[in-house]
């Protein structure tokens, strides 16, 4: 078991009967039935509300990702800018306002470059990412940019191993969508445009195998109702208020992929971490975590709702806040 591991047991209580196989002494029928009891589950999801978690925000851009980061990681949860589509700051820096598509495309490499070297073998990056629909009133004619494609190639390119995605669909009122909204094209007759109502949860793989301990497997296990619902290939979750962020994401979502894709202490990195739903919910689950925002707007707020979070948890968490020489540069 590794040191760290043995260091955090020390300060956190957990049943004899919950380290030792209840269900079986073959690991694998053990976890199955620790899955399907209640008792089990509820016991490990009140360790992982005690276990203690750090978490590093960081201040800067992510293309310097290596500068920042010398950790390694097991996880990504991220979601790149949409490149034009949100009304992004101005900031020196921020890729989500190169207005050449090829540029944004290399610029936006750098950081998959910088996450493929940081992840263990065996490692996962999820990327949440929408297509860009470019409006009849830019261009003329109505587009659609493969954002999501793009970004399969270029990873794939990098060496990561390709993976089924998930197909997010956000809408639960389709007719208060509407009403609100505008239909595309000539309403009622043909070649009128599909309303884009989906983004994408993209996921990688870097080459090679992890062997988490026997205790990370047992204190990991998805309950059976949780795995049924989650590792199938559409979700249906409402979009998130864009009230603090122009692209967020839901913290149901992040949790999910954190615990699907992760075991606990395990570390998670959002390279662009806008106001730290990653890490909250890394947090929320055991899981250390690592997050860079360029927007100090955004990083505020991340700063703030983590320690928040933090305290109302009532558990033993370590929150370091860094300002790179670009950041106190640019602030």
């Amino acid at each position: 078991m590794p040191k760290k591991l043995i260091e955090k047991l020390k300060n956190v209580s957990i049943p004899d009967d919950l380290l030792s196989n209840r269900f079986s002494q073959d690991l694998q029928k053990e976890i199955p039935a620790r899955a399907k009891d209640r008792r089990t589950i509820l016991e490990t999801e009140d360790v992982l509300k005690r276990w203690p978690t750090s978490h590093k925000l960081i201040l800067g851009d992510s293309r310097k990702l290596l500068e920042y980061v010398n950790e390694q990681v097991h996880l990504i949860v991220t979601s790149p800018p949409y490149w034009i589509l949100k009304p992004y700051k101005p900031i020196e820096g921020q890729l989500g306002v190169i207005e050449d598509y090829d540029k944004f495309l290399s610029e936006l490499n750098k950081v998959w470059r910088g996450c493929f070297k940081l992840l263990v073998p065996g490692g996962r990056m999820c990327v949440v990412v929408g297509d860009v629909c470019i409006p009849r009133r830019r261009k003329g004619r109505h587009e659609i940019i493969p954002l999501h494609a793009d970004i399969q190639i270029n990873c794939r390119k990098i060496g990561f191993e390709n993976l089924a995605p998930i197909i997010w669909y956000k809408i639960t009122n389709i007719s208060l969508e509407v009403n609100r909204g505008r239909f595309l094209g000539k309403p009622y007759e043909p070649n009128a445009i599909i309303k884009n109502d989906i983004e994408y949860i993209l996921f990688f793989r870097k080459p090679g195998y992890r062997k988490p301990t026997e205790l990370e497997r047992k204190l990991s296990v998805i309950p059976e109702e949780e795995y049924k619902k989650w590792f199938q290939q559409i979700w249906r979750l409402p979009g998130e208020s864009t009230k603090h962020h122009p692209a967020p994401y839901p913290l149901e979502l992040a949790e999910r992929l954190i615990r699907m894709f992760s075991f606990v202490d395990d570390v998670v990195l959002d390279p662009f971490m806008g106001r730290g739903t990653t890490n909250i919910a890394a947090m929320k689950w055991g899981r250390n975590s690592i997050g860079i925002e360029i927007d100090p707007d955004f990083f505020n707020y991340a700063v703030e709702w983590m320690k928040r979070e933090s305290s109302s948890l009532l558990r033993n968490v370590k929150i370091e806040v860094l300002k790179t020489s670009f950041a106190l540069k640019e602030t």
